[in-house]
């Protein structure tokens, strides 16, 4: 239907121009068109996806580096221009004959009767004006009818996938719903709005409000510093595992039995909130993986992909880690094959480089993609730093019964029931593949860091989740609602004194800048918007883009501008000077991103941070 649309939207046009323009303007039309499916139809081939305006440069470079483009022609595809190549054919045939034909004639001067002429001029008139009412009609509902039929599918795709056409993460999906067509009238009427709506930056103002939110502080003596260097790196994300499982039972089971186990051998941080936006899953990885925020629109992954990061994989490769990304999802899902490359990845494992032996939910059962990224990390060079992602509890958490290994009672064949089975299994997998690290010899000499990606997807008024939380099966108040919107993390270092559990207010942003203290480098020398959460004197914070911001001992909603104390839960007074503070975080992130900031922000000599103060 939008390709029908778009199709009758284009070709209107046709009826506002002149005969001559009217086919130079189809043939063209044809041309464009012809182009967008040909490109369409290499992308798909190589990247399983469609690539999009801003991104393409960096697509046709990495499709030239890996493949030549020609080798992914097939004979068929003479059929993608053999409608344009006829119409070039016609035309050129039509020329010839004109030109074979044509016939010089003088006409003789005739002496025509006024009247004849008066009468002629004004049929000629009538003729025109019939004809431009004809052409205009025309124009006008051919335009209706497609900017109708367009609509509609548009309104059928956000119905059925709220936010996809803002954030991008399934462009087949938008292209299959919508036509490539419109889907690449969309992508371009996005690209604009991208780039009007990016002011020139005031550097000054950016390196000053940097220098005064990043204090600059010798972590070197702090007892852990370092505790990790040389060892390797293993990071894995966990899909909508949220803090409030850890350490529960249901029907007197551990629901996370492994995490549990490792919460009491490394360090458990109990006030790690998730800072994802419109990104998800993908602005779970690029904040842990960049120290930035979300961008307010979008996601950095489908808008950003060709800025230059300062990350954990590049700042590794300097170190001589071999660095590998393994997720079991395609490799055009958010953009993640293309992102993982600007993130210095050296190694990108997706979809296609798995066997698929178990299916389950959204792809690739959780325990074969452990069981089979170990495979990869038993032949890697060492030190290594690998970046894991998983799937099987993402929503609607379909775990088939051969694999649940827990009885969640009453709450089962409930949404929130199936959350609890499909966690479980994924800690499940999780143990057997810290089990099999440990048999290959590679778990001592490793950092294992997991945290969940993202709050699970329920809300307020979820019966089960409120009965299971303790409020009675009602809807879930604004305050304790908003404060559990946490992730775990853990950091287990094997052998080391590493462990406890840490109350610090904290965030995604904070990983990165974490890390590196542990493996022995001062995260104040780098441009990141986290802190280090063990080395640096910074007080710990936490904002999301939905207007909540957590300081000290305080949750402020900054849109309504309502405060509460996080022990008591009971309402403070409002600071005015937070809804400045949270306002430049988050519009400095915005104009890191639109223009391309991150590696040219000064961190050198800043005063004393103003953070922390705000709430005790």
């Amino acid at each position: 239907m939008g390709t029908v649309g778009t199709l009758l939207i284009v070709l209107s046009v046709a009826f506002l121009l002149p005969i001559k323009l009217r086919k130079l303007y189809i043939l063209l039309a044809n041309l464009i068109i012809s182009s967008l499916f040909f490109l369409d139809m290499i992308f798909l081939r190589h990247f399983q996806d469609l690539v999009i305006f801003r991104t393409f440069a960096a697509a046709w470079h990495y499709l030239e580096i890996e493949s030549s483009w020609w080798k992914l022609l097939k004979t068929q595809d003479v059929f993608m221009v053999a409608d344009f190549m006829f119409l070039i054919l016609l035309k050129l045939y039509n020329y010839i004959q004109k030109n074979k034909h044509r016939t010089v004639s003088r006409l003789n001067s005739v002496t025509k009767v006024n009247s004849e002429r008066i009468l002629q001029q004004s049929l000629n008139i009538r003729r025109t004006t019939m004809t431009f009412i004809f052409h205009l009609t025309a124009f006008i509902l051919m335009f209706a009818l497609g900017l109708g039929a367009s609509s509609k599918a548009f309104g059928l795709l956000e119905e059925n996938q709220p936010n996809i056409t803002k954030t991008f993460y399934s462009k087949v999906y938008i292209a299959q719903s919508l036509g490539a067509l419109e889907f690449h009238a969309l992508d371009i009427l996005r690209s604009s709005q991208i780039t009007l709506d990016s002011p020139q930056p005031s550097m000054i103002a950016l390196q000053d409000w940097f220098k005064s939110t990043h204090p600059s502080s010798d972590t070197t003596n702090k007892p852990s510093f370092g505790i990790a260097k040389g060892k390797n790196l293993i990071v894995i994300q966990v899909e909508s595992l949220q803090q409030f499982v850890i350490e529960k039972k249901v029907n007197g089971q551990e629901i996370t039995p492994n995490l549990n186990r490792l919460l009491k051998q490394g360090l458990y941080f109990n006030n790690y909130y998730g800072e994802t936006w419109n990104g998800g899953t993908s602005d779970a990885e690029f904040l842990s993986n960049t120290s930035l925020y979300p961008v307010s629109k979008g996601s950095a992954y489908i808008d950003y992909p060709m800025n230059h990061y300062v990350t954990i994989a590049n700042t590794l490769s300097k170190e001589g880690y071999s660095t590998v990304a393994i997720e079991a999802n395609k490799p055009g899902f958010w953009d993640m094959d293309l992102m993982s490359r600007a993130e210095g990845f050296h190694q990108v494992i997706d979809d296609d480089n798995f066997v698929h032996d178990l299916d389950m939910g959204m792809g690739l059962a959780d325990s074969s993609m452990f069981a089979q990224g170990a495979n990869y990390l038993e032949d890697s060079k060492q030190p290594f730093y690998t970046f894991l992602v998983t799937l099987s509890s993402h929503y609607p958490f379909e775990i088939p019964a051969q694999y649940k290994t827990i009885n969640v009672g009453s709450y089962q064949n409930t949404v929130f029931g199936h959350y609890l089975e499909a966690v479980n299994y994924t800690d499940q997998a999780i143990g057997d593949f810290l089990n099999r690290l440990q048999s290959d010899g590679l778990l001592n000499n490793s950092m294992v860091v997991i945290y969940g990606d993202h709050p699970a997807p329920f809300n307020r008024n979820d019966p089960q989740l409120s009965e299971f939380l303790g409020f009675g099966g009602k809807e879930i108040d604004e305050f304790p609602w908003l404060a559990m919107q946490k992730v775990p993390l853990f950091i287990y270092l094997p052998g080391s004194t590493l462990n406890g559990v840490q109350n610090t207010v904290s965030g995604q942003v904070d990983l990165f800048p974490t890390l590196l203290g542990l493996l022995g480098k001062n995260a104040s020398n780098y441009p990141l918007l986290g802190h280090d959460l063990l080395h640096s004197p910074a007080a710990g914070i936490a904002i999301s883009r939905n207007g909540v911001f957590v300081s000290g001992n305080c949750l402020y909603i900054v849109t309504n501008q309502k405060a509460y104390d996080l022990n008591s839960g009971k309402s403070v007074p409002w600071d005015p000077s937070i809804a400045k503070i949270y306002q430049d975080y988050l519009e400095y992130t915005d104009t890191i991103f639109r223009h391309d900031l991150q590696t040219k922000l000064n961190h050198n000599s800043f005063p004393i941070s103003f953070l922390g103060r705000i709430c005790f």
